[in-house]
């Protein structure tokens, strides 16, 4: 299938579909970046998510102009420090980083890091 298509070592297509509608949307650099991360941290990484429609960004209380939309940002939860976590993204090329209690918001632009 084609959501199964191995984007990268450790990810595929599927990890980055909106979880309503199935309909994927990823930037390439994204998902290269990730990958830089998971290597650089040697460590699972797991997408909670990436790509959203419009009706699945509300449901999840998104910003209307979210990152989400556009397939430029994603939602990860590794088991580690997540200031830690959030530094390490920032050197492998993360710039909007936003650190939740449970997980780290990675995206492309601009450069800003803030807290949920």
């Amino acid at each position: 299938m084609i959501n199964d298509l191995r984007l990268t070592d450790n990810f595929n297509l599927k990890e980055f579909e909106c979880r309503c509608c199935k309909q994927v949307k990823i930037d390439s650099e994204l998902v290269f970046i990730l990958q830089r991360l998971r290597d650089t941290i040697n460590r699972p990484v797991i997408v909670t998510s990436g790509y959203r429609c419009v009706r699945h960004n509300k449901e999840v209380g998104g910003v209307e102009n979210s990152y989400h939309l556009q397939g430029l940002a994603v939602d990860i939860v590794v088991d580690m420090n997540l200031e830690r976590l959030a530094d390490l993204a920032r050197s492998v090329g993360f710039r909007g980083i936003g650190i939740y209690r449970n997980f780290l918001h990675l995206d492309l632009e601009p450069v800003r890091t803030w807290r949920g």
